[in-house]
């Protein structure tokens, strides 16, 4: 689309255990002409999981590191791993140190769609409208 012009590079995506997209997510950044890589394994923020079991945690958080670190590859390597799970950002945030950082699909198509400044525009507009509290 001409709308996504300006989105070049390469990035990974990362399918949330429960996909509200049903696993058409990398599909759906495919459209935008972008080179989108898959990351299998779960990123560990399951719930309350961490806490109640982080022997189990630690460990599929070490596993999805693997599958991350085996695709920071390519020209330009890939610094940005999209999803579509709020909790699976903190989660994937947990392995900022290998240079990657986690971003909600919805936030990267607003950022591809209306540039940097998106957010400016989107406070400007819902400044037009009332809020009612219940």
């Amino acid at each position: 689309s001409d709308l996504f012009r300006q989105v070049k590079g390469n990035y990974l995506y990362h399918a949330p255990c429960h996909d509200s997209l049903k696993g058409k997510g990398s599909g759906l950044l495919r459209q935008l002409d972008i080179s989108v890589s898959t990351t299998p394994n779960c990123c560990s923020e399951a719930g309350t999981m961490a806490i109640s079991r982080p022997d189990i945690s630690t460990a599929m958080r070490n596993k999805k590191r693997q599958s991350i670190q085996g695709r920071l590859t390519g020209n330009p390597v890939p610094k940005t791993i999209l999803t579509n799970c709020p909790s699976c950002i903190s989660g994937l945030g947990r392995n900022s140190d290998m240079g990657i950082a986690p971003l909600h699909i919805a936030e990267f198509l607003a950022q591809a769609g209306g540039g940097e400044l998106w957010n400016l525009e989107l406070e400007t507009l819902l400044k037009k409208f009332e809020k009612i509290t219940i």
